[in-house]
């Protein structure tokens, strides 16, 4: 009889949770409801961002995961260097659309407003001065692959696209270097990499094809007081930290400037060069990259020349 009864209690108990469990939701839904911002609300806060933003503006969301919705609702505003910025050069202004309480930055805005749920929130940028984009600048280049000792030109190409995509790497864009059309990974261009922490990042793809370098070449290029450099491998490959490192070597006219070599696990690594001492107020720059062994090297680079800040 008391295991009978104590299997009637542990029933009961059951059907008291289930019960519990049915009014919490019945009282919660409204409450969650409630915290979802509506779309008149995303539409009144996008209006008023859209009246003010600049062309060296940038949009952030908070969390990251309402990214999309920000794209959606302003996404016509900001250009794809823009959309996916290596660093804030150049920036005159962030403006971030936040729900949740969430934020991207821990200092104070100097203008916050608020549209049912959705907090719009702005900071001025003393941010360095952008002199020179190579992402941009990258159809103007000349490129070329070392093959035994012999410098073969890539020409710039109208190629059939490629979406990239899980496994596949970046995208491969329209128009881009092709060093070898029996390599289809051997081009060179602009594109768009998930870095190891899946953030995109706008960058040149250059993948290495080997010891010998494929060299990028820019000429009239005003390099200011620093070069900055950021570079990395796609995520779908750098995760499994397995492969060669790359190395991306900068010359600046005929001097050695920098190396960044790069191993699997690094993330999206940074090179800055100091300039401030070049003699010339211009010069020729040229990337190289080279790895001991090129398997799945989806390497991608992004660099800058700036001086130290938009005030200067």
């Amino acid at each position: 009889m008391a295991e009978a009864g104590r299997k009637l209690s542990l029933a009961a108990w059951v059907w008291v949770l289930i019960a519990a469990l049915a009014a919490f939701e019945l009282v919660a839904h409204p409450l969650i409801l409630a915290a979802i911002p509506s779309d008149e609300s995303w539409e009144e806060a996008s209006a008023f961002v859209r009246a003010r933003f600049g062309p060296s503006d940038v949009l952030v969301a908070a969390p990251a995961w309402a990214d999309p919705i920000v794209r959606y609702e302003l996404g016509d505003l900001t250009s794809l260097r823009m959309a996916a910025p290596v660093n804030l050069a150049g920036v005159g202004r962030v403006w971030e659309l936040a729900i949740r309480g969430a934020t991207t930055r821990d200092d104070p805005p100097l203008l916050e407003e608020d549209f049912g749920g959705v907090r719009v929130r702005m900071w001025p940028m003393d941010s360095p001065a952008l002199l020179y984009d190579f992402v941009e600048e990258i159809e103007h280049a000349d490129v070329e692959l070392v093959v035994d000792g012999e410098r073969r030109a890539c020409p710039w190409t109208q190629a059939r696209p490629d979406r990239g995509g899980l496994g596949r790497g970046p995208m491969m864009p329209t128009e881009r270097f092709i060093c070898d059309p029996r390599r289809p990974w051997l081009w060179v261009g602009a594109t768009v990499l998930a870095d190891l922490d899946l953030r995109p990042r706008r960058c040149i793809w250059q993948h290495p094809a080997g010891t010998a370098p494929v060299r990028v070449t820019f000429s009239d290029v005003p390099v200011g007081e620093r070069l900055v450099v950021h570079a990395g491998v796609d995520y779908g490959v750098e995760r499994r930290r397995a492969h060669a490192p790359v190395t991306l070597a900068v010359w600046i006219d005929a001097e050695l400037a920098g190396e960044l070599v790069h191993h699997d696990g690094d993330g999206w690594s940074r090179l800055e060069i100091d300039t401030s001492g070049h003699g010339a107020q211009r010069a020729t720059v040229r990337f190289e990259t080279t790895a001991p062994d090129p398997a799945a090297r989806l390497f991608c680079y992004s660099a800058s020349a700036q001086t130290a800040s938009n005030d200067g």
